[in-house]
Order: structure tokens, then C-alpha cells, then sequence
């Protein structure tokens, strides 16, 4: 609008020099010409240089003012055209809020085809439009404050749509002055971004979607950089690894793997960097330094074809091996006792004759010198230990009913030491004891449980040297427990064989079986318990067994 006033202005004041300058050129032509011809000036030779100069003039004037009419026409509707195709709503409202021109956008958003809307306010079209009184008052009062402010506003509006419900439109309202400051006009313009906002809506819901699957994922979800350091991780990360966040953000992935598959983890990202997806196991290294077993699953990530770094999935698989480790335990045990049955019956009557009669020979012989007498001895140990053999195996195939009963461990523990602190005393091995007070009872099979103590405090004295020392230890422990310690001071057991502690015929003795620790384990567990051993190399044993204490002492 102010750009067609100022072209009227300029058209105005070209017209006007026009004019004045032909003014004075025509005159002074004319009256040169009249002036050399000696012909005088006289009163109709003055009316015809009138006439003739208002024809041309009028003409010319005619023919200019034509021109840039039609100029300014053909602006106009170029002008009309492009708002009318704009694919946003387009209104003009003068200084007083009165709709002065609407662009065919704003005419059907609107309802107002065939509406004489020139001249009326935003709140007086409410009986020709679906959009609500409300919404109507609500465009007066943000007209009002544009004009007050002085400024354009943005702002997003919801506008009623017939049969389709509302639209979302991204607006902007900017006042027009005049030279005085006193309103002039409005020019509206809002453009539909309902589409856009829907768009936006499901981006933030993927992303809500993807942050609640990565967020509550039990496994861990780390994103990796080409140089595989961490980039980003879940919470699941930090229950795994006991780092937090913080901590782990720009840590190299390699501070989190054990020494001896640092090879392996850097070949699987290196294969993922290539876009290979990978798949491994391999031992991590908790933030408090025990040793966690992983299985890492990576992939590439790319954005727009590119790849920009790796996408890892790493499961804590130690709870798991741990189970697998105790089926097959079972397996063995389950096989165990299917031999037991099949064989102890069977191997019992033969060794009771066999044993009967090396002890009538050995009667026979007693007063006899009889240089291979020593090797009745011989016979009647190694009788005794298939015997002792084929005890414990009937025990683990022979299915008993146990009667439990509240009992005083410690009543039960020191019974053990006095049967076999003599043993102890003749490899001059020093046992102490620290019993705390007040220990609850448990629930438990007196004579399995002494079973248990006899093992583990045998295994004690055998391990330690003459000289030695054995410490056993009973305490309250957490969760309502209590633990029995047995410690000692011998050369310990190696790190990779502690695990298979317990499995039948696996020992770490000359003449065991594996038989008798593997009962303990079994008792133990029937109880509710279970026994844990810690040893170091040169530095000794200590086998802990926990019990849960009796609810109904």
C-alpha cells in the first residue's frame, strides 16, 4: 500500500515538471519564431498559440497519465495475483480493525464467499464464519496489542475447519503508521503448519519411544564413536559396569575389558566400523574390580549413509553362565547318583567278603612271621576307602527324609572341634575361635550339618601345614543370616580351580574323591544356604557358610 502511494506521488510530480517545463519551452519557441518573422503578437495569433499548445499539452498529458495508470493497474493485479496464490491466509484490516481486502485463502478459510466482509470487524463476522465469538475477540485484542506495541508478533492460533476440526496456523501481524503515529492499517498474514506440527508431534514421539525402549532397556545401550569412546549410555549401563554417566561419557570402551580380550573387543569394533554386525563374549571389568561376563552385540551407525560410529548392546551374561555352570553341576551330580544306585548295592557284598576274609588271613598270620603280613594293613586301608566311597555314594543316590529342627550352630560347631582338635593339636596347628553373641538358631539336620563342619575343618587341617593356623569365626551376617568361617594359613588354591570346586571326582588332594565337598554343597543348599571359598595362592583359605537363621526360633 505505501509503495502505490509513493508511485502516485512520484507520477504527480513527474506530470507537473513535465508540464511546466513544456510550458516555458513552448513559449519561448514560439514567441523566437514569431520574433524572426517580424510578425506581431497580436490578440489571435495569441488565442491559436493557446489553443493549440492546451490540444497538444492535453494530449500528451492524456497519453502519460493513461501509461502509468495502466502501469499501476498492472502492478495492482500482479500484485492481487500473487496474494491471491500465496499459500498462506492474507488480510488487510484498516486503522479501526475493519477487513478491507482478503485474499481467496483467507475468503474459504473463512467461510466468506459471497460475504460483503469490507468494513467489518474481526467480532462483527461471527454469524458468517466457524470460527467461535471467543476466537474472534481474542484476533481484536492481539490486533490491539500489535498497534499498542508498535511491533510485528508471532504467534501460533488454532483456527476452527469445518468437518476437519482445527488447523494450525504460524502468524504474523504487523501495524502500519502514518508519518503522525496514528494507525493506519494491519496486514495479516498465517500460514497452515498443521501438517508440520503433526510431523513434529510423531518426531517427538519416536524419539520419546526410542528413549523410553533404550532408557528402560535391561541391557546395556552404549554408542560408541569411530575411536570407540562412549558417546552415550542408558541406565542399564550404569547397574552393569557400577560407573555412572558422567564417568563413562568420552571413556575409551577398552577401560571396560579385561586385558586378556582387549584383542578380541577392538577385532569385533573394527569388523562393525566396516559394517558388519558382531557378536561376542568376554569378560568386563566392574567399577569395584570383580570381573563380569558380557556378551556384546554391535552394529554400525549411520546417519544419511554415512557411518559416524557403533551402536553396541552388552548383556550381563554372569548370572546366566552361573546357572548354565550349576545345571551341568547337576547333570553330574544327577549322574552321579543313577551310578550310585546301579553300582553301590553291588560293590558292597563283595567288599564285605573281601574284607572278611584279608582280616582272617591277617588273624591267621598273627603270630606267624610272615614277611607280607604288612600288606594286610595295606589291603584293609584300601578297603576301607572304597568303602568310605561307596558310603557317600549311596548318600548322594539314596533319597532320605530329613526332619529339620531348630538348632544352636555353634553348639553343633564346637562338638566338631573337640572331635577333631586332636588331629589338629598332633601337627601342632593353633585353632582359635571367635564366636559372637546371641547367635539365632537354625533350622537345620543337627547330623548333616556336623557332617558339613567335620569336612570343611578336615580339609582345613589337611591343608595347613604342621605349624598352621586355623581361625573359625561365626557372625551375624546381613539379610538375617548368620556365617560359619573357616580359615586357615595354607598354600591356597588357584584362582581358575576354585570354580570347579565341588563337581564329583574333582579334587585338589592326592587320594580325595571331590565326593565329600560336593555333599557339603548339596546339604548346604538343601538348607537354604550356600557356601562360598576365597583362597590366595601362598596365602590361604577361607570357605564361608551362610545360613539363613530360623523365622520361628
Amino acid at each position: 500500500m505505501q509503495k502505490s502511494i509513493s508511485c502516485s506521488q512520484k507520477v504527480a510530480w513527474k506530470i507537473a515538471i513535465i508540464y511546466i517545463l513544456s510550458t516555458v519551452v513552448y513559449i519561448f519557441i514560439t514567441d523566437s519564431i514569431l520574433s524572426k518573422l517580424n510578425i506581431l503578437d497580436t490578440l489571435w495569433i495569441s488565442i491559436g498559440k493557446a489553443v493549440f499548445f492546451t490540444f497538444v499539452t492535453g494530449f500528451l498529458l492524456y497519453k502519460l497519465i493513461l501509461g502509468n495508470m495502466k502501469s499501476l493497474e498492472d502492478r495492482e493485479q500482479q500484485l492481487n495475483t500473487l496474494i491471491d496464490h500465496m499459500p498462506d491466509f492474507v488480510n488487510f484490516k484498516d486503522g479501526e480493525g475493519n477487513w478491507i481486502k482478503a485474499n481467496k485463502f483467507a475468503i474459504q478459510l473463512f467461510n466468506l464467499e459471497n460475504i460483503q466482509y469490507k468494513g467489518k470487524r474481526d467480532s462483527e463476522l461471527e454469524n458468517f464464519t466457524n470460527v467461535s465469538r471467543e476466537k474472534l475477540i481474542s484476533c481484536e485484542n492481539s490486533d490491539e496489542k500489535v498497534w499498542k506495541d508498535g511491533k510485528l508478533i508471532r504467534y501460533e492460533e488454532l483456527i476452527p475447519v469445518s468437518n476437519e476440526g482445527h488447523k494450525i496456523f504460524d502468524t504474523i501481524k504487523v501495524p502500519i503508521f502514518h508519518t503522525n503515529g496514528q494507525r493506519k492499517g494491519l496486514i495479516v498474514i498465517g500460514r497452515d503448519i498443521t501438517d508440520k506440527k503433526k510431523i513434529e508431534q510423531r518426531l517427538k514421539d519416536n524419539e520419546q519411544l526410542y528413549r523410553s525402549l533404550v532408557e528402560n532397556n535391561t541391557d546395556a545401550i552404549i554408542n560408541l564413536d569411530l575411536n570407540f569412546n562412549i558417546l552415550s549410555v542408558n541406565e542399564a549401563t550404569e547397574k552393569i559396569t557400577g560407573y555412572c554417566k558422567e564417568e563413562l561419557i568420552k571413556k575409551p570402551f577398552s577401560d571396560l575389558i579385561d586385558k586378556k580380550d582387549q584383542t578380541k573387543v577392538t577385532k569385533n569394533f573394527i569388523d562393525a566400523s566396516k559394517g558388519k554386525t558382531s557378536r561376542i563374549e568376554m569378560s568386563g571389568i566392574h567399577k569395584k574390580g570383580h570381573s563380569i561376563l558380557l556378551d556384546i552385540k554391535s552394529e554400525p551407525l549411520r546417519i544419511n549413509e554415512k557411518l559416524v560410529g557403533i551402536f553396541t548392546v552388552v548383556r550381563d551374561i554372569t548370572a546366566a553362565k552361573e546357572k548354565e555352570e550349576l545345571i551341568r553341576k547337576s547333570e553330574k551330580l544327577s549322574v552321579v547318583g543313577e551310578l550310585a544306585c546301579a553300582v553301590a548295592h553291588e560293590v558292597r557284598n563283595p567288599l564285605t567278603a573281601l574284607k572278611g576274609f584279608v582280616q582272617l588271613l591277617q588273624y591267621k598270620n598273627i603270630n606267624n612271621e610272615d614277611k607280607d603280613k604288612h600288606y594286610y594293613d595295606i589291603m584293609l586301608t584300601e578297603i576301607e576307602r572304597i568303602n568310605l566311597i561307596v558310603s557317600e555314594f549311596m548318600m548322594l543316590s539314596r533319597p532320605q527324609a530329613i526332619t529339620y529342627q531348630n538348632k544352636n550352630v555353634v553348639s553343633l560347631l564346637v562338638d566338631v572341634i573337640t572331635l577333631l582338635e586332636t588331629i589338629a593339636i598332633m601337627k601342632n596347628i593353633e585353632v582359635t575361635r571367635e564366636f559372637e553373641s546371641n547367635i539365632s538358631l537354625v533350622k537345620c539336620e543337627g547330623n548333616q550339618i556336623k557332617q558339613v563342619f567335620i569336612n570343611i575343618f578336615k580339609n582345613a587341617i589337611e591343608a595347613v601345614p604342621n605349624n598352621g593356623k586355623i581361625h573359625i569365626k561365626v557372625e551375624k551376617w546381613k539379610n538375617n543370616r548368620i556365617c560359619i568361617s573357616f580359615s586357615d594359613n595354607g598354600n591356597g588354591i588357584p584362582n581358575d580351580l576354585i570354580g570347579r570346586l565341588g563337581e564329583p571326582f574333582y579334587t585338589t588332594k592326592e587320594k580325595g574323591t571331590g565326593l565329600g565337598l560336593m555333599v557339603c554343597y548339596k546339604i548346604i543348599e538343601e538348607h537354604g544356604g550356600r557356601i562360598n571359598i576365597k583362597s590366595e595362592m601362598n596365602q590361604g583359605t577361607t570357605v564361608d557358610i551362610i545360613f539363613p537363621i530360623s523365622i520361628d526360633e
